[in-house]
């Protein structure tokens, strides 16, 4: 399977769900903890913005795996789509086994009490050319600096459900130890370039624009918001 580098590469702009949308055209997905959120993921429906359900749209196949059970059986009956109850970092016991071009693993390797065992339960999901897609808030992104200058402190904006942070290097060594190869590893900007300003009106919304076209322009990279992996497993 050949899979080529991101439109916005060389200009180190690259939103996270649309790149991975990309990646999945025509593609046999499974994505793991494809629910997100319990509380979010009827919101993100009713709004055309679950990361999910767009996948579905550009995918040859995806199948769903989440810890959820309730909300599992719920998504399938409701809405008929081919998702099952599973631990991540205990994919063995999981139902549902097969082989995929593209396993997702977005935003949840920091919810991990052991991503070791997560990145190895992958392999077996994977088929020879398949690609796996890691995304995780980046700890160094300029936002969380700017908080920690002004006093506010990670326990006051940390997501109560992390476990730990990756940084570039960190996650770099961590899939080198469990025998991953890069096909390549970068920083997303933001989520979806489709919302940016969406909520805005007029001058304001022009003044944003402006505003964050600059920052676009001189904002090195590794103060983005997030990490963007895409690797391989060496023995599949």
């Amino acid at each position: 399977m050949k899979i080529s580098f991101p439109i916005s590469f060389n200009r180190q702009i690259l939103y996270r769900k649309d790149e991975i949308i990309r990646l999945c055209e025509n593609k046999k997905v499974l994505h793991l903890g494809f629910i997100q959120h319990s509380h979010l993921y009827q919101k993100l429906i009713e709004e055309g913005n679950w990361l999910h359900n767009k996948i579905g749209m550009v995918a040859s196949k995806l199948v769903g795996i989440d810890f959820l059970r309730e909300e599992v059986n719920r998504i399938r009956e409701k809405y008929n789509m081919e998702c099952y109850y599973g631990d991540v970092c205990a994919l063995d016991q999981c139902e549902h086994q097969d082989k995929y071009d593209v396993v997702v693993c977005g935003e949840l390797i920091e919810h991990l009490e052991n991503p070791g065992l997560a990145l190895e339960g992958i392999k077996n999901y994977l088929n020879r050319e398949g690609i796996l897609i890691i995304t995780t808030p980046n700890p160094w992104s300029w936002t969380r600096l700017k908080l920690l200058k002004r006093g506010i402190l990670e326990k006051e904006w940390l997501n109560p459900e992390h476990t730990c942070w990756f940084s570039y290097g960190t996650l770099n060594n961590f899939l080198e130890r469990k025998d991953y190869s890069k096909v390549y590893y970068t920083y997303y900007y933001d989520e979806s370039k489709e919302k940016e300003y969406r909520d805005k009106k007029g001058l304001v919304r022009t003044w944003y624009q402006i505003k964050d076209g600059i920052r676009k322009r001189i904002l090195p990279k590794h103060y983005f918001r997030g990490l963007f992996f895409v690797c391989k497993a060496k023995c599949t």
